[in-house]
């Protein structure tokens, strides 16, 4: 399969992906720093927090009503949204005003179109292709998203500091883009769907806690959905424990164990290695990947891909031998690469026509999930050894991979089109919230 075989809605989401991501990972990476200069510490982790809670809300909120009114409108409605606050982010860090709280609070709203926009984006790409192709759709967006974020990191770090009125400019212009091109190409072919079991029901919509209920009756998703946040963990534990042990314990340490006068690195220049080393390997080898594993079986690739990650991610969690930390992240990295497309896809392929924004609402908290737990981690590391904090790293991956093969079976009915367990928990929950509104 070829780019252009896509939906064009497929092509020109992942074409705003790039563009959006690029500008996006130029500023709001390093707003905690600006929050943290203008406001002070507190409130720089108070952003964070509310951001994450404010996100949740509008995800759920936001997943309901893509299901009953469309994908398009939603997605709209956040762009718009984003580029008028990023408009009045400019104005607020002006040469003519400068107010830390308005960005404060505009932050938050941000926050908030973003939790509206994603659901609906996930669903309207899941709506616009087939099963077979979401592999390769993903893979493609897992490269893109690594691009954009490996070429603003580099930009963000010269020109925020310098340029940050020019860069609200250039984030609100890209906003508008981005709406106009939404507006013009994105064609919605989702038609939303009332089920009813009577007339004298008929027409009535469910609430958003019969929506949910539905949702989280489906034991596989949800099995599906905790086998992710523990997997996905593993990796947030670089950015949180892994980076506060590395800055304590590895100082001046030779780059290679066996040439003590060789050249030296502390803990926070291993950091920066590290994570240049996953950028890196992920924009260059992930096309290679794609090619080389459509050879063996998703399930094989898979469940290697998490090995692979798994063993990486803890290595780094115990080890402070410059050498061997890279090559455990080239491990890791490879593993990632094997495992996440594949994984994506059965995602993709796990929720029914009539609820996948809904689907795709309650998955997007495993990354907050995930967020909560590298904090965790931070505070169990001064506690515990480093072979012990590495230990439970692995035993959560090995859970969350145990959690994916005993549910394997009905990911593969699903990704033929098999619902009979989320339509009937559908029918079920849709049948009581409409009997308890009668």
């Amino acid at each position: 399969m070829r780019f252009r075989d896509f939906h064009r809605n497929v092509q020109v989401r992942i074409g705003l992906s790039f563009l959006s991501g690029t500008a996006n990972n130029m500023v709001l990476p390093f707003m905690s720093i600006y929050f943290s200069g203008k406001l002070g510490d507190t409130l720089a982790g108070l952003v964070v927090i509310l951001g994450i809670l404010a996100g949740v809300v509008a995800g759920i909120i936001g997943g309901y009503y893509s299901d009953r009114f469309g994908r398009k409108k939603l997605m709209l409605a956040a762009e718009i949204g984003w580029m008028l606050c990023f408009l009045l982010m400019a104005a607020a860090n002006s040469p003519w005003w400068e107010s830390p709280i308005a960005t404060f609070n505009l932050m938050i709203i941000v926050s908030i179109c973003w939790g509206i926009h994603g659901p609906a984006n996930e669903a309207m790409l899941l709506d616009a292709t087939q099963p077979e192709e979401r592999k390769f759709m993903y893979a493609i967006m897992y490269w893109v998203n690594n691009l954009s974020f490996a070429i603003a990191g580099m930009a963000g770090a010269f020109l925020f500091k310098s340029y940050l009125f020019e860069l609200f400019i250039a984030l609100s212009v890209i906003g508008l883009i981005t709406g106009i091109v939404t507006y013009v190409f994105i064609q919605d072919d989702y038609k939303p769907q009332i089920m009813a079991k009577s007339n004298k029901t008929k027409g009535k919509r469910p609430s958003i806690w019969t929506n949910y209920r539905q949702v989280l009756l489906d034991k596989t998703f949800l099995i599906f959905t905790i086998a992710s946040l523990l997997l996905v963990s593993v990796e947030f534990h670089l950015g949180n424990y892994v980076a506060v042990r590395l800055g304590k314990e590895m100082i001046d340490a030779p780059f290679l164990p066996w040439l003590t006068n060789a050249w030296r690195i502390d803990g926070f220049q291993m950091l920066g290695f590290i994570r240049t080393e996953n950028t890196v390997l992920v924009v260059v080898l992930s096309v290679f990947m794609g090619v080389l594993m459509r050879r063996f079986k998703d399930r094989n690739v898979l469940f290697i891909g998490y090995a692979c990650y798994i063993a990486g991610y803890s290595y780094l969690a115990y080890s402070n031998h410059p050498a061997l930390l890279l090559l455990s992240m080239l491990i890791a990295t490879i593993g990632e690469l094997m495992y996440v497309p594949i994984k994506q896809a059965y995602l993709g392929n796990m929720a029914p026509d009539h609820s996948r924004s809904s689907y795709m609402a309650l998955y997007g908290m495993v990354y907050r999930g995930a967020t909560f737990l590298g904090g965790l981690g931070v505070i169990l590391g001064g506690m515990l050894s480093s072979w012990l904090m590495a230990s439970l790293i692995a035993i959560s991956g090995v859970i969350g991979m145990g959690m994916f093969y005993s549910i394997l079976s009905q990911l593969e009915e699903r990704k033929q089109g098999y619902f009979a367990a989320a339509n009937s928990s559908f029918m079920e929950a849709n049948k009581a919230g409409l009997d308890s509104t009668s």
